[in-house]
């Protein structure tokens, strides 16, 4: 494993739709002058109001889970960065669609307030691919409403959300030093559902793959005791907390 320059900070790390503390999903990844973001939230915003500053980064690519609305939702926000952006989205391999038909309108006019389909859009695909010097894997989550999928950045960072207990995220995250999954609700909430993971989950993957620490995401917004999630997630692998938006991780 390589030594840790890579920074990772959280900017959206609700579900769903934003709450009053929390935007929707979105993880900027940093190494050197290139970052990647990790979906694209309400949580882009933070960006654009200076925290963090992309002054340094030359080039990001832009990297979608899936095409839910919390997912994608600051897409067109992008256009204000003073930066090169790539997007990569898994429309191909997970819906036989081409990515650029699925985002088309969140691409153009008259959502969009500018025409950015010169932007380069690529296919995500199963597996590794190398994007802007990082190492990217990703794996399919068939168990959600639509599918998503999990991401790991090389050997620092697995992020996985929008899915149920996946068998397949325990290889997937194998060794990494965070894991920033899913957890929308406690395993005996009454809003836990079959299609998204508990804070027990969660810990079972964290557990099973060895990770050093788990963070967790994509929370319910309308969940009162946030702090249940540590502790559900905690009867599965000790060392979990509950993701705060602009947390950083080294």
């Amino acid at each position: 494993m390589k030594p840790a320059t890579m920074r990772a900070t959280i900017l959206g790390s609700s579900g769903g739709a934003p709450s009053a503390t929390r935007e929707t999903s979105c993880v900027l990844v940093r190494e050197g002058r290139h970052a990647l973001l990790l979906d694209l939230g309400s949580g882009v915003r933070r960006i654009l109001a200076g925290t963090p500053s992309l002054h340094d980064i030359d080039h990001v690519d832009a990297v979608l889970t899936h095409f839910h609305f919390d997912h994608v939702c600051g897409l067109p926000f992008l256009q204000w960065l003073d930066v090169d952006v790539t997007l990569w989205a898994p429309g191909a391999w997970l819906y036989d669609t081409p990515s650029a038909e699925i985002l088309a309108a969140l691409r153009t006019p008259p959502i969009s307030p500018n025409d950015i389909t010169s932007w380069p859009l690529e296919e995500l695909r199963e597996g590794e691919q190398s994007l802007s010097g990082f190492t990217l894997r990703a794996g399919p989550q068939p168990h959600h409403w639509a599918p998503s999928c999990g991401l790991r950045v090389d050997d620092e960072l697995a992020y996985v959300t929008d899915t149920a207990y996946e068998d397949s995220s325990i290889e997937l995250a194998r060794g990494v030093r965070h894991l920033l999954h899913e957890a929308w609700s406690t395993s005996t909430a009454p809003r836990h559902t079959e299609s998204h993971a508990t804070a027990a989950d969660a810990g079972r993957v964290a557990s099973g793959a060895g990770v050093e620490t788990l963070t967790l995401i994509h929370i319910d917004p309308d969940l009162d005791d946030v702090a249940a999630l540590a502790d559900d997630a905690r009867s599965q692998f000790a060392v979990a907390v509950v993701a705060e938006d602009g947390m950083e991780l080294s």
